[in-house]
């Protein structure tokens, strides 16, 4: 029996959500795999320079959200909804 075979075996013994948590990793293990074959687009050095070059570039706007205001105000939404 190959590994797919004995794989099969298993899940199907499982009730459908928890095998569709296997397809979900199976899913994720595949398109992981076709990032890998294409290779990165950019080397680490120069994500890096890139990322250096983009520091800052919104740090003198005032038209974007105040995300640690809207942080704040979600954490106490979520916690009253815990309660």
């Amino acid at each position: 029996m190959n590994t797919a075979e004995q794989i099969y075996q298993h899940v199907k013994a499982l009730p459908e959500s928890a095998a569709r948590e296997i397809l979900d990793f199976v899913e994720f293990i595949e398109a992981k795999r076709k990032l890998a074959e294409a290779g990165p687009s950019f080397s680490r050095s120069e994500r890096l320079e890139r990322m250096r070059a983009a520091r800052g570039v919104w740090a003198q706007r005032d038209d974007l959200p105040d995300v640690p205001r809207l942080r704040s105000e979600w954490d106490r939404g979520f916690d009253q909804g815990r309660s």
